[in-house]
C-alpha cells in the first residue's frame, strides 16, 4: 500500500478537527479585545464576549416567553407536589403562630393596658360578636369540656390526685390546730352542760371540760386517722373526679342561664361588657396574666382541633390568591430584566462554564465529525487522483 495514499486524508482530517476546535475556542476566547497599536484584531473578542448583552437579552426572552410564563407557573401551581409544600409550609406556620401565641398576648395588652374599651372596640361590632357566640353555643351545644385545652384535660386523673392530697393536708392541718380542738371542745361540753342528763355527783368528781376535752382529743385522733387511710383518699379523689367530669359535660348555656332564649341571653352578656366599657382594659379581669395565659392556652387548643381544616383551606385560599394575583406578581418580578441583569453581572467564565454545561458533548462531536470531514475530503482527494 502506498503511504502516500495516507497523507491527504490524515491531513484533512487534522486540518479539519483542528479547524473545528478553534472555531469552537473562538466562541469564547479571547476574552477581551486584542490590539495592534489602534487596530483591533478581528474576531475579538470571541463571539460570546462580544455578543453577551444581546445573548443575555435573547436568554431573557426565551425564558419569559417559553419557560417562566403564566400558564406554565399557574400548571406548576396546581400540581399536587406543589400542593403539598405549601400546606408543609402552612402547618410550619400554624406552629410557629401557636408559640407564639402568649408572646402576642402579652404585647397586645401591654399595649391597650392604658386604654379603655369603647377607645378601641365599637358597641355595634360587640353586640354582632356576642349574638353569633350565643348563637354558636345554641346550636352546638357547646359544653365546659370543649373550652378546656385538650393539654388540660389529659391531666385530669394527676390534677385530681395533687387536689386530693392538697384538700385532706389542709384538713389535717385545720384539724390538728389549737383552734379547732378549742372549738370541737367547747361544743362537746356546751352540749353537756345544757343536756340535762348528767348526774350531779359525776361533775362533781370529773370536771365537764375535762371531759370533752378527751372526747374531743379522741375525734380528733379518729378524723386524722380515716384521713390518712388510703381507702378514703381514693373515695375523695373519686368523688373529685366524678364531680369534674359532671361540669365538664355541662352546656354552657345551662350555666349562664338554662331559662334564657339567645335573645336574653345576648343582651345580658352585652350588658356585662358595657358595664366595663369606661374600665381601663389593664384593669379588667380577663387581663390578668393568669387569665390571658387561660386565654392563650384555649386558642391553641382551637387551633389545634382544627389543624387539618385550617391547613387545607388556607393553602387553598393562598394558592387562589397566587394564582389571581399571577399576571400582576410576573410582572413586578419582571423576569426578562431579571434574568438579563443576572446573565451580564455573571463572569465570562461562570457564562462559558453554563454554556458548556449545556452543549459541551455537542461540541466534542462536533470537533470530532470536522476531523472526519476533513478525513473524507482527503480521501476522496485520492479518488480522483486515481480516476485521473
Amino acid at each position: 500500500m502506498n503511504i502516500q495514499l495516507l497523507v491527504p486524508p490524515v491531513v484533512g482530517g487534522i486540518i479539519g478537527y483542528f479547524t473545528n476546535y478553534v472555531a469552537i475556542k473562538m466562541l469564547f476566547r479571547p476574552k477581551k479585545a486584542v490590539y495592534l497599536g489602534k487596530w483591533k484584531l478581528p474576531f475579538t473578542p470571541g463571539l460570546i464576549p462580544s455578543k453577551r448583552e444581546k445573548l443575555a437579552v435573547s436568554i431573557a426572552k426565551v425564558v419569559k416567553e417559553n419557560l417562566l410564563t403564566e400558564e406554565t407557573v399557574r400548571k406548576r401551581l396546581n400540581e399536587e407536589k406543589v400542593k403539598k409544600s405549601i400546606e408543609d409550609l402552612v402547618d410550619k406556620g400554624i406552629d410557629k403562630l401557636i408559640e407564639s401565641i402568649p408572646e402576642y398576648m402579652e404585647k397586645i395588652t401591654s399595649s391597650v393596658a392604658d386604654k379603655k374599651l369603647f377607645e378601641i372596640i365599637n358597641i355595634t361590632d360587640v353586640e354582632k360578636a356576642v349574638n353569633r357566640f350565643v348563637e354558636h353555643l345554641y346550636e352546638n351545644k357547646t359544653t365546659v369540656k370543649d373550652l378546656i385545652p385538650e393539654s388540660l384535660l389529659k391531666r385530669k386523673e394527676e390534677i385530681a390526685r395533687n387536689l386530693t392530697t392538697k384538700i385532706l393536708e389542709t384538713a389535717q392541718e385545720k384539724l390538728n390546730s389549737d383552734e379547732f380542738l378549742e372549738l370541737i371542745t367547747e361544743k362537746i361540753q356546751s352540749f353537756m352542760e345544757n343536756s340535762g342528763k348528767i348526774p350531779d355527783i359525776l361533775i362533781f368528781k370529773k370536771p365537764v371540760k375535762a371531759i370533752a376535752t378527751t372526747i374531743a382529743t379522741r375525734i380528733v385522733k379518729t378524723l386524722n386517722e380515716t384521713i390518712e387511710s388510703p381507702a378514703f383518699q381514693e373515695t375523695v379523689r373519686t368523688y373529685i373526679l366524678q364531680t369534674t367530669d359532671s361540669f365538664l359535660e355541662k352546656e354552657i348555656i345551662n350555666l349562664l342561664d338554662k331559662n334564657a332564649d339567645k335573645e336574653s341571653l345576648s343582651r345580658k352578656i352585652t350588658a356585662i361588657i358595657y358595664e366595663n366599657f369606661n374600665t381601663p382594659i389593664g384593669d379588667l379581669p380577663f387581663m390578668k396574666e393568669e387569665t390571658y395565659r387561660l386565654i392563650a392556652s384555649w386558642i391553641r387548643t382551637l387551633i389545634e382541633k382544627n389543624r387539618t381544616i385550617l391547613i387545607e383551606t388556607t393553602s387553598s385560599k393562598l394558592l387562589q390568591l397566587i394564582e389571581k394575583e399571577l399576571p400582576v406578581i410576573m410582572e413586578s418580578i419582571d423576569i426578562e430584566n431579571l434574568v438579563a441583569e443576572k446573565v451580564n453581572s455573571l463572569p465570562i467564565e461562570e457564562v462559558e462554564g453554563i454554556i458548556l454545561k449545556l452543549i459541551d458533548e455537542e461540541l466534542k462531536y462536533i470537533t470530532l465529525l470536522g476531523g472526519i470531514l476533513g478525513f473524507i475530503i482527503g480521501a476522496f482527494q485520492d479518488i480522483l487522483f486515481f480516476v485521473k
